[in-house]
């Protein structure tokens, strides 16, 4: 914790916490986080850090649980797109595709 705290240097950091998560520990690192963010300000006050949390449905497997892209893409045809996710149990791991989709697009990277 003290190396994170005087060491983290990214500007961008997107932290995605999982509402059925036991194991989440999203919160406690923000806080460290914002704690590196003070440490480095002291050292170079323009430097500033963009520290984001979202909170998306799902358990500790969420961004995991998704079949092969062919295979879903095939039941999706079939299905529909809306119907395959929630039958297949990936709407959560589609959820985290598109947060970060849109956290890049944000950063422009």
């Amino acid at each position: 914790r003290a190396a994170a705290r005087r060491a983290y240097r990214a500007r961008r950091t997107l932290l995605l916490q999982y509402d059925s998560d036991p194991l989440d520990e999203s919160e406690e690192i923000e806080e460290l986080l914002r704690e590196a963010e003070t440490v480095m300000r002291m050292k170079r006050p323009m430097i500033a850090f963009d520290i984001q949390r979202r909170v998306l449905k799902g358990g500790h497997a969420a961004p995991v649980l998704a079949p092969p892209l062919d295979v879903a893409d095939k039941l999706e045809d079939v299905l529909g797109a809306d119907t395959a996710k929630e039958r297949l149990l990936y709407a959560e791991a589609d959820a985290t595709v598109k947060e970060l989709l849109q956290w890049l697009d944000e950063g422009q990277l």
